[in-house]
């Protein structure tokens, strides 16, 4: 394999690839210890960003749940406020319409322009 070579010549070139390989040895360390110092600070400012938008989202959880309330309670108050004999008027309450129509045309009749929200 070395045949061409003297021996101290094929040493010196053994030292040499064992001095390359220990160079790149620690270059590969370097590089190990700097991604995983890398992928840490990601990881800590993902998991950050992950607290934030769960608090953000429990905030908004918690007023929407509010925001069903104040509705549920509006409607109740707007069903009961109906008269008696309005039957349409608790429907249209009931079902999860936002406004009441007031406008009627002819007794027991909706106007259309009341009835088109």
């Amino acid at each position: 394999m070395l045949k061409g070579y003297k021996k101290s010549d094929s040493l010196l070139f053994v030292r040499k690839l064992m001095r390359d390989m220990e160079k790149m040895k620690i270059e590969l360390n370097e590089h190990r210890y700097y991604l995983e110092r890398s992928v840490e600070r990601r990881t800590q400012h993902l998991m950050a960003r992950i607290a934030l938008l769960e608090s953000c989202n429990a905030s908004l959880c918690d007023k929407l749940a509010c925001a069903y309330k104040m509705s549920a309670t509006i409607k109740l108050q707007t069903f009961q406020s109906a008269p008696d004999g309005d039957r349409a008027a608790k429907l249209f309450v009931l079902n999860n319409q936002a406004r009441i129509p007031v406008g009627r045309d002819a007794p027991g009749k909706w106007s259309e322009q009341a009835t088109a929200a």
